[in-house]
């Protein structure tokens, strides 16, 4: 069978599995805030740039419902044509047995096929649109002849770079590394008038999240800066996100990558089509697990540089014995369907954790955030303001809410619940105040924003009746804000 059929069978096969994830599972805390903040549209938000949550709003409104398959749809979509751009990609730089190879490896790949390519975040448009301008980008620069009207291509360059920027803020370093290579491999392209324009169309594209920042005191960028600060030798924080990085990858394919990018890369501008992509991988992966020696990380931050390490271990693995590279796979897709399988059943009924480690710590389970918490639902009944101590659980009350209820984040980081609706306006207001149960820090915080907090009793979420959280109500009175 022709590659790209294999490759196609592989798209339709893994998508339905992440389709039937997408509709069996709750949305998870991360989920529940961006679905709660595309109920209003706004050129970008606190987190990230806007793209994603655009997306989901535009699925809301188009199927009238908040359902997790309906928010989450477009991005298993989104994640099927990744695949194909993979292929694609690797196939036009190293031919079509690595463009397989890197397709395979991609859906094989746990952080890429289960998180970006099922959930409402925004990694999953911006790998999409990272891909797709890497694919441009080698037609204009590998093709043989050169296509026609070259300036047509490279505003296509820019636009999915733009639309790569406008999901995620570390899609910056795709157009540095391709000013690197440029400059280390193509300098001559940069006396021509592709390049700018393409950087103009990327900026035009990415302007409505600069726009929303400058009228907002740049409050996106303060907000990740805030996340890398630190100062000091942490050999613990730097463990952390290297074994972070070995799990989302899966130790089997990540140990594989980094060979492909080490090669590449001492290759250096000899090799032109690998030296684009490891300038393409090398920047984020290096940078932020780097910094992770001084201040905390999340290894995710680094997978735009590892997306491009993909290609490059198609093209290691299409130099192999065919028989050994088909045995490789096999075997890394095995442990895949065996992980993803305990995975899906702990989401849907748990039981593989046991009940007695997750009532001491809900953090033992990592799927525990994908129960919606509908036990909360019936105790919402009658209150047009619920208020939380903390973002997560300002968002899955929100959530389980609905539009018609308005949050508040009574915390020193409320992030996008700062604009949702003015705090301010419902001064002197009764809240319903959701408080994770037992957490007397909490508590304390909550209760300095009320004249008093009435007890209301408590809601426990469970998941195939075991309690996962239990949460503690109270109703705040007269709402006010304790001097800072």
């Amino acid at each position: 069978m022709a590659a790209g059929r294999l490759v196609l069978l592989l798209i339709f096969v893994s998508t339905a599995i992440r389709l039937w994830l997408a509709a069996a599972t709750g949305l998870g805390y991360d989920e529940s805030y961006m679905v709660g903040n595309a109920r209003e549209f706004a050129l970008s938000y606190v987190d990230h740039p806007p793209l994603h949550v655009w997306i989901a709003g535009l699925a809301m409104r188009l199927f009238d419902s908040e359902a997790p398959f309906v928010v989450r749809l477009p991005f298993v979509l989104l994640f099927a044509g990744s695949t194909w751009l993979m292929f694609q990609l690797a196939g036009r730089m190293f031919g079509e047995r690595a463009g397989l190879w890197a397709a395979t490896a991609l859906t094989l790949t746990p952080i890429f096929s289960v998180a970006f390519g099922t959930f409402v975040l925004p990694d999953g448009p911006a790998i999409f649109f990272l891909l797709a301008a890497a694919l441009f980008l080698a037609r204009i620069l590998f093709h043989q002849p050169p296509p026609e009207r070259p300036l047509l291509w490279w505003g296509v360059v820019g636009l999915c770079t733009g639309l790569a920027l406008l999901s995620k803020f570390n899609a910056a370093f795709f157009p540095l590394a391709v000013l690197a290579y440029l400059i280390t491999a193509d300098r001559w392209r940069l006396a021509t008038l592709g390049p700018w324009f393409a950087a103009v169309v990327a900026l035009v594209v990415f302007s409505p999240a600069i726009i929303w920042n400058a009228q907002h005191g740049w409050i996106g960028i303060a907000f990740q800066a805030e996340r890398v600060g630190g100062s000091g030798l942490r050999l613990d924080t730097f463990a952390a996100q290297v074994g972070g990085e070995l799990a989302y990858l899966s130790p089997w394919l990540a140990v594989p990558y980094a060979i492909a990018l080490w090669q590449a890369f001492a290759r250096g501008p000899a090799e032109p089509r690998g030296w684009l992509l490891a300038l393409a991988a090398i920047g984020p992966i290096a940078l932020f697990t780097l910094l992770t020696l001084h201040t905390g990380g999340l290894p995710h931050w680094t997978m735009p540089g590892w997306l491009f390490a993909i290609p490059l271990f198609g093209r290691g693995a299409a130099a192999l014995s065919p028989r050994f590279a088909r045995a490789y796979i096999a075997v890394a897709a095995a442990i895949f369907a065996i992980v993803f399988g305990a995975f899906g059943v702990q989401a849907l009924r748990g039981g593989l954790i046991p009940a007695s480690i997750i009532a001491a710590s809900a953090a033992a389970d990592p799927t525990a955030d994908l129960v919606d918490w509908t036990e909360l639902k019936p105790a919402l009944a009658g209150h047009d303001l619920i208020a939380a101590p903390h973002w997560t659980i300002a968002a899955k009350a929100s959530y389980a809410a609905g539009p018609s209820v308005t949050t508040l984040c009574l915390c020193r980081s409320p992030q996008q619940f700062a604009f949702r609706a003015d705090p301010n306006a419902w001064a002197g207001h009764d809240a319903l105040v959701i408080l994770p149960s037992g957490d007397a820090s909490a508590l304390a915080d909550t209760a300095a924003y009320f004249d008093v907090l009435e007890p209301l009793g408590s809601v426990a979420i469970t998941r195939n009746g075991v309690t996962l959280l239990t949460l503690d109500l109270k109703l705040g009175k007269s709402l006010h804000f304790p001097a800072k």
